[in-house]
């Protein structure tokens, strides 16, 4: 293409009307997760805590570091359930509110990273583990070499776990487990003393 005179004085390119107007290649940016086009990097600010999405594959952290035996209260009087964490010294106070979960460090294939409340089988509870737990702790097992996308199977009362094929290893946060916990419930999602409001209005004190 040749340069041509603007009227300002300089030169501009002339449109080669030969060249593909929808070339890919004159789209194409970076692929560079979290890096924007002048070197910014892209922070977290919150981390979704909740089960996988059905219909996103995803992997699970493989260090242990980020497979972490919690306990949890559930509160759904909002109309949406929400977990929090609890302090064992408070579990221990409550253990008839509290359910055993395993939380875990997870990412989806869009590089999303979730913290998923997985079921925990305890030796000496009451509870009997059920195919609902059963299925989601085998997909959480896959999930930590492969790919995995769980699906509601109501028929049969379990998920059922789909693989994917040879597929490039997930690009992980650069955080720690505590960052992760922060972003993921912040001061007002952890239960530490018997003052906090969720166990206040359990007692009907509020």
């Amino acid at each position: 293409m040749d340069g041509k005179l603007n009227l300002n004085g300089g030169t501009f390119m002339s449109i080669d009307h030969h060249a593909n107007p929808f070339d890919p290649e004159q789209f194409r940016v970076s692929d560079s997760l979290g890096i924007t086009g002048d070197g910014i990097k892209k922070e977290l600010t919150h981390v979704r805590v909740g089960k996988p999405k059905k219909s996103s594959f995803f992997r699970a952290h493989p260090d242990e570091i980020y497979r972490i035996p919690v306990s949890v209260i559930a509160d759904d009087s909002g109309g949406m359930k929400d977990e929090y964490l609890v302090m064992p010294n408070i579990a221990f106070q409550y253990a008839e509110e509290t359910t055993p979960k395993l939380l875990v460090l997870c990412v989806d294939k869009m590089g999303i990273p979730f913290l998923w409340l997985a079921p925990r089988v305890v030796d000496d509870s009451p509870m009997r583990t059920n195919l609902w737990n059963e299925t989601a702790l085998k997909g959480l097992e896959l999930a930590l070499s492969k790919w995995v996308r769980l699906s509601a199977n109501m028929q049969e009362g379990c998920y059922t776990v789909h693989t994917a094929g040879a597929e490039p290893d997930p690009v992980w946060p650069d955080l720690t487990m505590a960052q992760l916990i922060e972003l993921g419930f912040g001061e007002e999602k952890i239960i530490r003393s018997d003052q906090h409001p969720l166990i206040r209005k359990l007692l009907g004190r509020d």
